[in-house]
């Protein structure tokens, strides 16, 4: 990667832009695998060496052995591009609680989760947007019902998507371009000369 003509110092950044990559993630670490919530580095997508700004769309919250990880070249910078866009997506379209539900139910066995009418309330935006299923289980003269709340194969393929870092299987999931890529499914012209 050129490194940029006028060289940039890292800043503290301010506790505003702190604050809004942190609630994007939710105050965990954006690797899916990961979660960590106990301590956050703030990374730069692209870096400040070579021209990455402060502004949150560069930002993403990791914990140091994930931060650790991308500058051992364990964690490929696809990896973090993809997942920045995941998290602006998810959280666009979904509350922080339901992201967590859905890696969650990724994690259940069928039926393993069991509900009655107000727990179901939980899941009704994961539900309604088609990531999870459910199914009434049992019906107690209606006294008590209950529901098996079970992802979906689309909620499936999002999860496993966002895990592997795979652009392309996020893409089909998604059903259009994946946000901060080109209509092909690129990179910004920028990000490209930068990561090259």
């Amino acid at each position: 990667m050129p490194k940029s003509k006028k060289p940039r110092y890292r800043q503290k950044l301010p506790q505003k832009t702190r604050i809004l990559v942190l609630t994007e993630s939710g105050y965990k670490c954006a690797v899916p695998n990961c979660r960590t919530i106990l301590t956050l580095n703030i990374h730069h997508i692209w870096e400040v060496e070579f021209g990455g700004g402060d502004g949150p769309e560069n930002l993403i919250a990791l914990c140091p052995t994930c931060h650790s990880q991308y500058h051992q070249g364990i964690i490929h910078s696809d990896s973090i591009y993809l997942w920045k866009s995941m998290l602006v997506a998810i959280s666009r379209a979904f509350d922080l609680e339901a992201v967590d539900l859905l890696l969650f139910l990724r994690q259940c066995t069928k039926d393993f989760l069991i509900v009655n009418g107000d727990g179901l309330l939980h899941f009704a935006r994961i539900i309604a947007a088609g990531m999870a299923n459910v199914e009434r289980k049992a019906n107690n003269n209606w006294q008590i019902v209950t529901y098996a709340v079970n992802i979906s194969k689309k909620g499936k393929q999002l999860i496993d998507a966002w895990r592997d870092g795979d652009q392309t299987r996020l893409k089909q999931v998604l059903g259009g371009p994946v946000p901060g890529m080109d209509k092909v499914g690129n990179l910004p012209s920028k990000a490209r000369r930068l990561k090259k």
